[in-house]
């Protein structure tokens, strides 16, 4: 713990020397309280000296269609103050570019608004979903599950870790924790560790706990379970109508145990289960039911959640992206990822700093994840990279 305070202390003050915010315009810091309290007044400090726009900036992880550091990724970071990048092919070309882009965005960031470096993403899942360039191609997680090797399992996530942080990576949107129990799925498949809820856990947990070891933070997906449907939800909504029961003993078991081993980011699925929605044609992306109820209050989970992508066809076709960005925060969601429209990431962060000020979403609930997000990346970004 008195590591971690440290740590989490040398992250603030950092932040705060580099900060041109005037003595005037902030809350006069008190040496009392931070010596009482430690990481939690650093981050009450830093949240107090921060405008809305910044804060709601920090909620948001957004995709850009360049290489480089392009004009479009640039305002967002300088003016909308955004607090996460994901990486998809398009911007990878080989480890020393990724570094180097990684680098100049964190720069960014460091030189923007409240200073705040970004969470940078990507899913490096292993087989079919290899987002890195000129790197291992590890097995995927149906041959780690079909292999039941907790040993091979946890060098392969040691090694992702070292090549995601190689590239200037520090969340891994990564393990799939769906139960592949659907052989009409069209999009989960291959990428689950297996058939048996016991076996997804026991292989995913030895992998996030290696992942967030060598420093990565590791995210459960697609809470509360994909693997049960006959429908991409990239393209519509799919509907899971198993009774709760059903749904504890499978679906969910791997994301219990998730939890109890400190996963520090879990994914939403946008799909609809009747089961714990009551409202019909509501994804558990956009339900509080699911990621309030259930999610943080009987599973109680305190680490972050990250909505899948807000433009996807099953949140497009019937909220649309930036109302569905709005219920989304409303449910309970930390981090929202809105991952290729330029137009639709400005939308969307507009949208949520008038629901605050229009009274729709208080600002105390936008502060409630800028916490968790602050206290996140105290942990997992090292700041010694950037000077």
């Amino acid at each position: 713990m008195k590591k971690y305070i440290i740590i989490t202390s040398l992250f603030f003050i950092l932040l705060f020397s580099i900060s041109t915010a005037t003595a005037n315009s902030q809350q006069g810091f008190n040496f009392y309280n931070f010596l009482n309290t430690g990481d939690k007044y650093l981050i009450d400090y830093k949240l107090e000296n921060m405008s809305l726009a910044e804060k709601v900036g920090q909620l948001f992880q957004v995709g850009f269609h360049s290489k480089i550091a392009d004009e479009k990724i640039i305002d967002l970071i300088e003016n909308y103050h955004i607090g996460g990048i994901i990486y998809f092919s398009r911007n990878i070309q080989s480890e020393e570019q990724t570094a180097e882009l990684s680098n100049d965005l964190q720069q960014l960031a460091l030189n923007s608004g409240s200073k705040i470096p970004l969470f940078i993403a990507t899913d490096q899942e292993g087989g079919i979903v290899n987002r890195l360039a000129g790197t291992v191609d590890f097995p995927g997680n149906n041959e780690l599950g079909a292999a039941n090797d907790q040993e091979s399992t946890q060098k392969i996530a040691e090694l992702t870790a070292a090549e995601l942080i190689n590239s200037g990576i520090n969340v891994n949107l990564a393990p799939v924790l769906d139960v592949n129990n659907n052989p009409n799925n069209p999009v989960i498949g291959d990428r689950s560790f297996g058939e048996d809820p016991g076996l997804v856990a026991e292989m995913g947990t030895v992998y996030i706990e290696a992942l967030q070891s060598a420093g990565v933070a590791a995210t459960a997906k697609h809470f509360p379970g994909h693997g049960d449907t006959a429908v991409d939800s990239h393209y519509e909504l799919p509907i899971i109508e198993h009774q709760r029961s059903r749904l504890d003993q499978i679906e969910l078991y791997p994301f219990k145990r998730a939890i109890e081993v400190g996963v520090e980011i879990i994914m939403t699925a946008h799909i609809y289960f009747p089961a714990i929605e009551k409202r019909k044609g509501v994804p558990a992306t956009l339900s509080k039911a699911v990621l309030t109820d259930l999610l943080r209050g009987e599973l109680n989970y305190n680490g972050l959640i990250i909505t899948d992508c807000m433009e996807m066809k099953a949140i497009v076709n019937s909220f649309g992206t930036v109302e569905g960005v709005l219920r989304t925060i409303e449910a309970g969601s930390d981090l929202v990822l809105v991952s290729h429209s330029y137009q639709q990431q400005k939308n969307s962060v507009k949208a949520v700093i008038e629901a605050v000020k229009s009274g729709r979403i208080t600002e105390k609930r936008i502060d409630t994840s800028v916490k968790r997000i602050l206290r996140l990346k105290a942990r997992k970004i090292n700041l010694e990279q950037f000077y």
